[in-house]
């Protein structure tokens, strides 16, 4: 399956050559976190089709996933 990612801020270092990834059916958020290298703590913020996902969630072929490092402001 293919899922297509977005990638924000300080979160871009990771990018990949396509904004698509080749994953194993039943590939959760943390198991895509792991094979695009970016610590968990460092994507605080994940949207899967613009909901929140948690890191167990399951994706599903075709998905948008989008990963949000933390947030600051004043």
């Amino acid at each position: 399956m293919e899922v297509e990612i977005r990638l924000f801020a300080s979160l871009q270092r990771y990018r990949l050559e396509r904004d698509r990834i080749h994953l194993e059916e039943g590939t959760t958020v943390a198991g895509l976190l792991e094979k695009m290298g970016i610590p968990p703590t460092e994507a605080a913020i994940v949207l899967v089709n613009g909901r929140h996902a948690q890191n167990e969630q399951r994706l599903n072929d075709g998905e948008q996933v989008a990963f949000f490092p933390p947030i600051a402001g004043g």
